[in-house]
């Protein structure tokens, strides 16, 4: 007699623990609260998510994998929009509880969150996803491990992609940012540099599908779509 108002009461303490997550720290993306989307985040997601989401239809997506998923939108809404099942990977343990506790409170189906840091070790033992979503992640490793290091991963990761890969990454020409100066020198077109650096990885085409502000609005960064 006791297990739906315990039920209640676990859901609206959830509900209590979730709000003053969301308030802990600056949030990357925006995030669904109550059954809607609160737009607050870090980033302006719903412009690439249109971008994703046509290639989603384009390519008949079935399951879709987000490394680098932060707080978890485009998984969230992969699941939510297009019943894809869905999987998230991030190393932030505070973005994923914020990822996971939307799962549940917004009961979406198809969709999960895995803590872990991006590596060979990981991709090695990842299933095949028919598209996989990988920005504003590359860079950040660029610069700490080098430009070797970044190929072995999409090399490694390739083989996992079913029939795409958007991607998206920091440019050398983003100068506010400390990170820029350790990134190689993508001259006077970052855009042709990184396509060509994709295609150097063995991907069979690379097209840029668009393009997107950079985390401080300095430079346009370029979205491609990489088939495998």
């Amino acid at each position: 007699m006791y297990k739906r108002p315990l039920r209640v009461l676990l859901r609206f303490l959830q509900k209590i623990y979730y709000w003053i997550l969301i308030r802990s720290f600056p949030l990357y993306q925006p995030v669904y609260r109550g059954g809607k989307l609160d737009k607050t985040g870090d980033r302006a997601c719903l412009d690439r998510w249109q971008t994703i989401k046509k290639e989603i239809i384009a390519f008949k997506a079935q399951s879709v994998l987000d490394l680098g998923c932060a707080e978890g939108f485009y998984v969230l809404a992969a699941a939510k929009e297009m019943n894809c099942v869905a999987l998230g990977v991030d190393s932030n343990t505070q973005r994923i509880m914020v990822a996971q506790n939307q799962l549940t409170l917004e009961k979406i189906n198809s969709a999960g969150y895995l803590t872990a840091v991006v590596d060979g070790k990981l991709l090695d033992k990842m299933p095949r996803f028919d598209l996989v979503i990988f920005m504003s992640v590359l860079h950040h490793i660029m610069y700490s491990q080098g430009e070797n290091y970044c190929r072995k991963i999409l090399q490694k990761l390739r083989p996992k992609i079913g029939s795409a890969m958007i991607f998206e990454m920091g440019q050398s020409n983003e100068h506010r940012q400390n990170w820029s100066q350790k990134l190689p020198n993508m001259g006077g077109d970052p855009h042709g540099w990184i396509r060509q650096f994709l295609l150097s990885c063995g991907f069979s085409s690379v097209t840029k599908i668009g393009e997107s502000d950079s985390h401080k609005g300095e430079q346009k960064r370029a979205i491609f779509r990489a088939e495998p």
